[in-house]
């Protein structure tokens, strides 16, 4: 998929057989499903734990709660580039010392999950992040997510003001369900929120496009 230059791979990172997203569900064509259980896709599971990080410091996601509680019960869905299109200083960040892959493998340059709660089609997520400034990487990001997962009403929480809270409006419409929650490790600036999810058809408009269409929206990036 051709954005801003770059080819970019949809991916699915999940464990099908641990009543996960399966490998059919496919938001887009070339989506390539990675088994998190099969040792010949480790390496692109600790690159995105280092995505995760890069992009969330000191609240990023731990190994453990990458595999326990994303990947096993859910996926996390996003887009990488092949090795060789990684631009230098993104990859210096991400590799750190870790062996040189092949040129045709994939990094993970954006990712969002969410988990499946007892009321059907309601999803509460938890991670949303894109390397590549610029290119409407969250936004589509976020929508390809919420397609995968068949997602109607979605949960989460977020800043209270700025560019993340605007890119969940542009989605559709959010309601606050607790502002300022005391649970939060930063509750002076997170709201908890109830995202009423758009038909398939939109979120998929909204995948190839990177576009919101209506006015007052963003561009979908996301720190």
């Amino acid at each position: 998929m051709q954005i801003g230059g770059h080819d970019l791979v949809p991916y699915v990172l999940g464990a099908e057989h641990v009543g996960g997203v399966a490998r059919r569900v496919a938001a887009l064509p070339g989506t390539r499903f990675l088994d998190v259980l099969e040792d010949e896709n480790l390496p692109f599971f600790h690159l995105l734990s280092a995505a995760n990080v890069l992009a969330f410091g000191e609240m990023g996601m731990p190994a453990w709660v990458q595999l326990d509680c994303a990947t096993l019960p859910s996926a996390m869905i996003g887009f990488a580039l092949r090795r060789a299109e990684v631009p230098p200083g993104l990859w210096s960040r991400l590799a750190e010392s870790r062996a040189a892959l092949d040129p045709a493998a994939l990094v993970p340059v954006s990712a969002f999950c969410a988990v499946h709660t007892r009321k059907p089609g309601t999803v509460v997520a938890f991670t949303l992040f894109s390397l590549l400034p610029g290119l409407g990487l969250g936004l589509r990001t976020k929508a390809m997510g919420l397609l995968v997962l068949r997602a109607q009403r979605q949960i989460g929480v977020t800043r209270r003001d700025g560019p993340v809270r605007r890119l969940h409006e542009s989605i559709g419409p959010v309601r606050v369900i607790r502002d300022r929650p005391a649970a939060h490790p930063d509750a002076e600036n997170s709201m908890v929120y109830e995202l009423e999810v758009p038909p398939p058809a939109v979120l998929q408009d909204l995948v190839l496009s990177g576009c919101v269409p209506r006015e007052g929206g963003t561009d979908g990036e996301t720190p």
